[in-house]
């Protein structure tokens, strides 16, 4: 099997990581240049007023120098964070270029540890968390797996889980423009959920409040869900109506549990499967099993 397929992410996602920090970083920093500009702004009509007080002019500056501390910390701390993405990065991809050796002993070391890699994967996947962090600390190949990107996930998957959706509205816009860009119907869906909620608490005017403020330029495709959800008004919470009865069933927030993996998946470029289900339908399908 193709090992540069197989290993697309183990690159990509630190790849992933490192540009959404950047681009982070950047509007953090334009943010606080902004500011400091407004100031100036202020100073500068300040000192073109006639009469100027002096107290005013340093007030204007205390401000100015303020606002600079705090955007050189807000660097500093940016440009922390994405030199940690790089050196997951460099490292896995010295990790990768070990493979490319003649010495019999160094290869068996590193399938030794691809394996583990893929064992934590798995055991990631298949919500196995503890097992998944305890081997990637034994075989201490923690910056060669996605350990942080599944326990964020973890987290959203309980909350929904629980019936909450603030957890997973926050990572929603903390990729805002990266979902826009797949083109996501996950805000939606939760913004839909937490219509149905207020209805099955009989919240109705909130319902219709919170419909105005967030069913607003909608796609084509969406709206025929809202004409739906909306009708959900006329019936009690006990309706029997099978198709509104089917709106109300706790059943749905695991389908945006699911919707939400789905959605985390395609940010990072992770495929469906684990790379371990991979590996191990191709080495089953190559087997000469005989047949009776």
């Amino acid at each position: 099997m193709d090992l540069k397929a197989l290993e697309h992410p183990t690159l990509k996602v630190p790849y992933e990581v490192l540009n959404k920090k950047f681009r982070s970083a950047q509007k953090n920093i334009d943010r606080e240049m902004s500011r400091v500009h407004t100031d100036l702004d202020e100073l500068e009509k300040k000192l073109l007023d006639k009469p100027t007080t002096v107290g005013d002019v340093s007030r204007i500056l205390t401000s100015v120098v303020d606002k600079l501390n705090a955007m050189k910390r807000k660097a500093a701390e940016s440009i922390g964070d994405e030199l940690d993405a790089a050196r997951v990065t460099k490292r896995r991809t010295d990790h990768l270029r070990e493979y490319d050796t003649k010495d019999q002993n160094l290869q068996t070391l590193w399938r030794k540890k691809r394996l583990d890699r893929i064992l934590v994967e798995y055991f990631l996947r298949c919500g196995y968390y503890d097992t998944a962090l305890k081997l990637a600390k034994h075989s201490r190949i923690e910056d060669l797996t996605n350990l942080d990107i599944f326990l964020v996930a973890k987290e959203v998957e309980e909350s929904l889980s629980n019936h909450e959706t603030a957890q997973c509205l926050a990572w929603c816009y903390d990729n805002k423009s990266k979902l826009r860009k797949l083109k996501s119907n996950l805000e939606f869906k939760l913004r839909q959920q937490e219509f149905i909620e207020l209805v099955r608490k009989n919240k109705r005017l909130e319902a219709v409040g919170h419909a105005r403020k967030y069913f607003v330029n909608l796609e084509d495709n969406q709206m025929f869900s809202v004409q739906k959800a909306m009708g959900l008004l006329a019936f009690p919470p006990e309706t029997e109506v099978s198709s509104y009865k089917e709106m109300l069933d706790l059943s749905r927030w695991q389908l945006l549990v699911k919707e939400f993996r789905s959605e985390n998946f395609k940010l990072y470029q992770l495929n469906n499967y684990s790379v371990f289900t991979v590996t191990l339908q191709a080495g089953l399908s190559s087997l000469k099993t005989p047949y009776p």
